[in-house]
């Protein structure tokens, strides 16, 4: 029971973002979230079917999957923190945003679970 709950833990940022954001951007913070949950797992799997489930560089002693929550948690913060502080701006600077944020996000676990 305690493995499920640690594999999803970063689905608690969604209600967060329910809450903390304005009305209409509460839709594009879930979106981006599920983006990042589904990409952290499609990561995590790459690395297992590679052989690789400790990273390319195993310099580290705890699992990709807790690498991976460090990173997006840290890029999510960083969304919904702009979020909450951007609540007037144009919906389309808000989604590039995110679209660059989620980039960002995505190289840099891609970094951090390979070492």
């Amino acid at each position: 029971m305690i493995d499920i709950a640690l594999n999803w833990l970063d689905a608690l940022w969604i209600p967060l973002a329910l809450i903390f954001l304005a009305k209409h951007q509460k839709i594009k913070g879930a979106l981006f979230i599920l983006l990042c949950m589904i990409a952290l797992r499609l990561q995590v799997e790459l690395f297992n079917e590679l052989g690789y489930p400790d990273g390319f560089l195993p310099l580290w002693d705890f699992p990709i999957m807790y690498r991976g929550y460090i990173v997006y948690g840290l890029f999510i913060f960083g969304f919904l923190l702009l979020g909450h502080v951007s609540k007037e701006r144009n919906s389309f600077v808000y989604m590039a945003a995110g679209i660059s944020i989620f980039i960002l996000a995505f190289c840099i676990s891609l970094v951090t679970m390979s070492l």
